[in-house]
């Protein structure tokens, strides 16, 4: 291989490695920022227009793979989903885990009670659009009793 050939593999390597970091720590931004934002609606309309609006599959708390759950601080109860309404208010999940049998809800419910600033729950899941298991990575952050969550697929 010539020099020039290493270079430019070595370049378009870094340029991937720095593309794909990049792109991460937008998805983690979008996924904090939606939250602050939810939050900042929920305290200036309160909770029923607050959580009406972000039931609503097609308004701006629903945009690519990013939507806001809101579920009750202690139980983990969902009291939104704009994407499987079926999981608001379903004690069930609860006991849901992941394939690699860790406890999502009871997770991100621990996060939000030891990290009022937020946090991040990570688990595995299957991405909605290749089917194929994925890391998920949730924001979790704590307000007035309940736990604002948005997450993002690796």
């Amino acid at each position: 291989m010539t020099t020039l050939m290493r270079l430019f593999v070595s370049a378009m390597t870094a340029l991937c490695l720095t593309t794909g970091l990049a792109q991460a720590q937008d998805k983690a931004a979008t996924a904090q920022e939606l939250v602050d934002k939810a939050i900042a609606l929920y305290d200036e309309v309160g909770q029923d227009q607050s959580f009406a609006t972000f039931n609503d599959k097609d308004g701006e708390y629903v945009f690519d793979e990013y939507y806001v759950i809101v579920a009750d601080g202690e139980k983990g109860t969902f009291l939104t989903h704009a994407i499987n309404p079926k999981l608001i208010n379903n004690p069930k999940i609860w006991d849901l885990q992941d394939v690699n049998s860790n406890f999502i809800i009871r997770d991100m419910v621990e996060t939000g009670k030891t990290n009022p600033d937020g946090g991040w729950s990570n688990y595995t899941w299957t991405h909605p659009e290749t089917k194929k298991l994925a890391e998920k990575k949730t924001w979790v952050k704590p307000h007035d009793g309940k736990i604002f969550m948005v997450g993002y697929y690796e």
